[in-house]
């Protein structure tokens, strides 16, 4: 399954980027989509910053995927390479469990529009588990979706406050 979410911004690609990076910004998004974030590992090569961090949602899976996967908690590490040169990361999630039947990855980049700038988020889910795959992706998909909807008004407090 492939997902994309576009985010509109009254500023620049530069305002934008400058004003979505830090702990702050990482600790009120993390609020709002629900989960708990913390950094193993971050190293940095030029314009290039690559990160491990271990990602746990704090509202139980759907009781289909709770049976398919034998928890209740959606856990999972994220790396992330951040391009801040391209306003751009690429990201993928090594799931706690099952992590050869579930794949998934994107990106993410933040360019000029002729109103300020537009963050696009692409990815895909492909969670290979006989019968009930696509339905759980679906759901993982929601779910991630529904982060990305939730941290928007985050965004535009920390965007929009100058």
């Amino acid at each position: 399954m492939d997902f994309t979410v576009t985010q509109r911004f009254a500023c620049s690609p530069e305002h934008y980027w400058s004003k979505t990076r830090g702990a702050e910004f990482d600790a009120a998004v993390a609020q709002v989509a629900e989960v708990t974030a913390h950094n193993v590992e971050t190293r940095r090569d030029g314009d290039r910053l690559f990160e491990r961090v271990v990602i746990k949602h704090l509202t139980p899976m759907t009781p289909v995927a709770q049976k398919a996967f034998g928890k209740t908690h959606l856990e999972y590490t994220q790396e992330i390479e951040t391009d801040d040169a391209r306003f751009s990361t690429r990201w993928k999630i090594l799931p706690a469990f099952f992590g050869d039947r579930v794949v998934c990855k994107g990106d993410s980049v933040v360019r000029a529009t002729p109103q300020g700038c537009e963050r696009v988020i692409r990815g895909s889910i492909d969670v290979r588990i006989l019968l009930v795959g696509g339905v759980i992706e679906r759901q993982i998909g929601d779910q991630i979706q529904r982060s990305y909807s939730r941290a928007e008004p985050v965004i535009r407090r920390f965007v929009e406050a100058g």
